[in-house]
């Protein structure tokens, strides 16, 4: 619950980044879903996995650790950013628009409150939130199908539209795991190698379902929805109030769950990076700079800067799988060779 609760953020859940990434491209779309569990299912594990081959011990101990630790806590910061652009659109557009930006800086503060509270806080969240969360999609999504005209499937050959879909493909998982990737570094320290694999499966199997389920649900319906700024809430207030505001709630919930993850990650690195007795130092660099870059607007951070995130994620991912196997061995070997042993 918590590494699917940490990547179904208000980008997923309202529908936008499905559109951005796999939705405009049609119904082919549908048949990159396989891959996207691979995808999600190769690098949930292996972040799981490094974990207990002590982290710390090899990874850490490379240059090229600094460069991916500095590039992470920029990441953190603009997906931070994006859960509190998205709730500033989300409150603003359905409860109420104030002049100066309130709904933020509520949620920021909320957020420094549970990251305070630490990893089992998030855990605990995860687990009453998450369920909720899935629900309330599929049934927008299914409901959705009975309320408008539904539209025939067309299936594009177009070979560049599949050549950006296996780009998008990758970009977009990737983008997901390096946001999930503190918070399922630490969940690995408590896991073993048959538990990582269970919770890679599952948390993979739940995604890449999800995922389907709303690329069908704006493409069989109005054409309005694909061009909405967040489509499964325009979907859900189509269907009736009550389930327009019932889905903002729940998307509020997304929201919260990656925006207490990613806050929680880039407070961590800055600790792991800098000195460990300034944490409340940290505290307020998060919120100032999550605040700031939030300003830049929800959909053009997910358009222009999401992709570009990707793109490190793919390098991340692989770069992480070449360095497991090593770090396993030597773990191994200082333990074999020990004096304390």
């Amino acid at each position: 619950m918590l590494v699917v609760g940490t990547i179904v953020g208000a980008g997923l859940a309202s529908g936008q980044e499905i559109v951005v990434f796999f939705a405009q491209y049609g119904f082919v779309s549908l048949f990159f879903n396989v891959a996207i569990f691979f995808i999600f299912f190769f690098g949930i594990r292996n972040f799981l996995r490094f974990e207990k081959c002590t982290y710390e011990n090899d990874f850490k101990k490379k240059k090229i650790s600094n460069i991916f630790d500095i590039i992470s806590i920029v990441i953190f910061a603009i997906i931070g950013s994006t859960m509190l652009a998205g709730a500033s659109q989300l409150l603003s557009t359905y409860v109420y628009n104030f002049s100066f930006p309130v709904w933020e800086i509520v949620l920021i503060l909320l957020s420094s409150f549970v990251c305070f509270l630490g990893i089992k806080a998030l855990t605990n969240l995860s687990i009453y939130l998450v369920p909720v969360v899935i629900f309330g999609i599929i049934y927008v999504c299914i409901k959705g199908a009975t309320i408008s005209t539904l539209s025939p499937p067309t299936f594009s050959t177009d070979v560049s539209t599949v050549s950006i879909l296996i780009f998008s493909s990758i970009s977009y998982c990737c983008c997901n795991l390096v946001t999930a990737s503190k918070v399922i570094f630490d969940l690995g320290k408590s896991l073993s190698q048959k538990q990582a694999s269970y919770v890679a499966f599952f948390s993979s199997l739940v995604l890449s379902i999800i995922i389907f389920v709303i690329i069908i649900s704006i493409l069989i319906n109005d054409e309005m929805i694909l061009f909405a700024d967040l489509p499964l809430v325009f979907l859900a207030n189509m269907i009736s109030k009550p389930v327009g505001i019932g889905f903002t709630v729940i998307i509020l919930a997304c929201i919260i769950t990656t925006l207490f993850a990613t806050q929680y990650s880039f407070i961590n690195l800055l600790e792991e990076k800098f000195e460990k007795r300034k944490r409340f130092l940290y505290y307020i660099i998060s919120i100032l700079t999550f605040f700031f870059i939030s300003l830049i607007g929800f959909g053009e951070i997910i358009k222009y800067l999401y992709p570009i995130i990707g793109a490190f994620g793919f390098v991340m991912i692989f770069f992480l799988k070449n360095l497991t196997f090593k770090s396993c061995f030597n773990s191994t070997n200082y333990k074999v060779h020990s004096s304390r042993k």
